[in-house]
Formats: structure tokens, C-alpha cells, sequence
């Protein structure tokens, strides 16, 4: 029997906060002794914390003799500070991504400001992402280390722990973390006209594991958006870039030219080249419904029927289509240059 889950109704970071400050203070050295309970998530509580030390390339210590958690302190999610020495800094995630810089300020203020200073490799800078985004480039380039939820469900379900018996909240928490993960998993097994946008999020991650490139998001358009992923680019000469989008159940391919003169010229003729160029390669493409004008534009649409399939997508037809398109696109955008260099 399915039963009402805390989380389904608690879905801000704000909770989410809420729940990582619980959890990790059962870390604290009086719960590894008493019931059960104490013990089942204690354990678990010092697992996420190994997770954590061992994802800044450090060793938890060996004994927690105390442990001090605090949330909202000038801003950081969730602060924990262990035995006095070391400070687990942790950014949460549900979906949104950093912005304003504030991952390297949260990390200054923590060795310059706060009330009890620590030295930066004392610190251990945590960016806990449990919905997903495209990229944690930015994340690392920053100097904190992402945590996703597939790295929390690894931890979770390796531990076999008794904390799922022991305590609902945690239940709770696991079992909202694998709802979220089987509806990213889903556009394996689902049609692809029942994909919902974490479906399509699944499928975007599966494009970017299989090219090694690319990067997805929602994209806003006054029609009312899209789910789109963006890769195979390249740069040709004048600010010319040249690159695959899908926008969905459509692959389009793609322009984008600073300079407003001369851009319906080159969206013709790459039109016209790769129309001309997609029949060595086995492939179709047509005119998009109408042609654009502004930077960025759609100025072909790829003709396929590989999302249309009534049961699951082939995948490894995804993967034969995007290995013919990259060849495509590598051909096509060389016969560009040498025509026009």
C-alpha cells in the first residue's frame, strides 16, 4: 500500500534543508549507543558525512566527539562544524543552480568573517544537487563539490541499514529521492508522447553520456517552451556558429550569427548545402516551418522517425542516428568552409 510521503508536500530547499540538518545531527557521538533508532541513523548520518569528506578528497575523522549543525548562517544552507576543526559547508540544490557568486562568497566568509575563522582545507565546500542540471562546471570551477541524488541513492542502498525500519522520516526521504530517479529513468521504458520533463531530462543526460557534449535545459519561447538540448557545434570563420538542437520530438539544426547583415545569405545556403549533402549520409532534412532572422535560428529540421516508435525509443537507434548526424554535421560544415574560405 502506497502511503502519504512527507516529501511530496515538503518539496522546497527549504525543507530539504531542514532534513539535511536533522540527519547529519545524528552524527553527534551520544546516538552511536541506545535504541536502535540511535544507532541505525547514526550510522547512516556518518555515511553522508564520509560522502561528503570523500568527495572534497579528505577522510572523515575517526571519532565525531561533537558535532554542531546550523542552517541559514549568512546565507549558507546548512553549516556543520566537526570537533571544532573542520566545517562541512553545504550549498542544497532542488533544482536550481548557483548564481550572484555565491558559492566563493559563502567559502570567504567562512575563513575571513565568520565568528570562528577556518582554514580553506579545513573546510569542505558541498553543493548538493538532488534534482538535476545540465553541468557542474561552474560548480567545481567555484571550489565546492557537487553531490547528486544518484550518489545519495548509491549511499542509501548500499548501507542495507535499519534506518528505513527505524525511522519514517528517512523512509520518506529515500523513497522521494527514488520517485524522482525512476521519473528521470522513465523515457526508457515510457513512449515517448507519455515523456514528462524529467523523462526528457533522462534522455538528454543518456545524449550527453553517449556524445561526451552538450548541455539541456528548459528553453522559453512566447509558444510556451521547450525541453532542448544543444551539442555537435562548431565554429566556422565570422562569429559563424553551427549546431544541433532538439527541441523535443524535433532535431533542428542550427545557426547563430552576431552580425545582423548578411545572416538570411548564410541561413540559404547552409540550407540548401545540407539539403543537398544529407542524402550521402542516408539522412533528410527539411525547410523549418518558416525561417528566422534573429541571431539565433533554426535554419533546417532533420526528418526522422526515431521518437515516434509507440513503445519504448530505441535507443541504440538514437545512438546509430546521432553517429550518422555527427558525420553529417562534420562533413557538411567542412564543405561550408572550403566553399566560402
Amino acid at each position: 500500500m502506497t502511503t502519504p510521503n512527507l516529501f511530496k508536500f515538503a518539496t522546497s530547499e527549504l525543507s530539504q534543508d531542514a532534513f539535511i540538518c536533522w540527519l547529519l545531527s545524528w552524527a553527534d557521538k551520544d546516538y552511536q549507543t541506545g535504541s536502535d533508532k540511535h544507532k541505525a541513523l547514526n550510522k547512516i548520518a556518518t555515511s553522508v558525512l564520509a560522502l561528503f569528506f570523500d568527495k572534497a578528497n579528505k577522510s572523515l575523522p575517526s571519532h565525531i566527539d561533537e558535532i554542531v549543525v546550523k542552517r541559514q548562517v549568512n546565507n549558507i544552507d546548512v553549516l556543520c562544524i566537526i570537533n571544532d576543526t573542520y566545517c562541512v559547508l553545504i550549498e542544497d540544490k532542488v533544482g536550481s543552480i548557483q548564481h550572484s557568486n555565491q558559492l566563493v562568497r559563502y567559502k570567504q566568509f567562512m575563513i575571513n568573517d565568520h565568528k570562528v575563522t577556518f582554514a580553506e582545507d579545513k573546510i569542505i565546500p558541498i553543493y548538493l544537487q538532488t534534482h538535476d542540471q545540465s553541468n557542474y562546471k561552474a560548480v567545481l570551477k567555484d571550489g565546492f563539490y557537487p553531490v547528486t541524488r544518484r550518489d545519495l541513492l548509491d549511499l542509501f542502498n548500499s548501507e542495507q541499514n535499519a534506518a528505513l525500519q527505524e525511522s519514517d522520516i528517512y523512509g520518506d526521504y529515500l523513497n522521494h529521492l527514488q520517485s524522482i530517479e525512476e521519473a528521470v529513468q522513465s523515457f526508457k521504458s515510457k513512449p515517448v508522447n507519455k515523456w514528462k520533463k524529467r523523462a526528457w531530462i533522462g534522455f538528454f543526460q543518456y545524449l550527453q553520456s553517449y556524445l561526451g557534449e552538450g548541455n539541456w535545459g528548459y528553453v522559453a519561447n512566447p509558444s510556451g517552451g521547450f525541453m532542448g538540448f544543444w551539442g555537435l557545434g562548431h565554429r566556422v570563420e565570422n562569429n559563424i556558429d553551427i549546431y544541433l538542437q532538439i527541441e523535443q520530438k524535433k532535431i533542428c539544426f542550427k545557426m547563430s550569427v552576431p552580425n545582423k547583415e548578411g545572416r538570411s545569405k548564410i541561413r540559404d545556403e547552409l540550407y540548401k548545402l545540407f539539403k543537398t549533402e544529407a542524402s550521402e549520409f542516408d539522412l533528410k532534412v527539411t525547410k523549418p516551418k518558416r525561417f528566422g532572422s534573429g541571431r539565433h535560428m533554426t535554419f533546417a529540421v532533420l526528418d526522422t522517425d526515431v521518437f515516434e516508435n509507440k513503445n519504448s525509443i530505441d535507443l541504440q537507434q538514437v545512438n546509430r542516428l546521432m553517429d550518422e548526424v555527427q558525420k553529417f554535421i562534420d562533413h557538411t560544415v567542412s564543405q561550408y568552409k572550403n566553399k566560402n574560405g
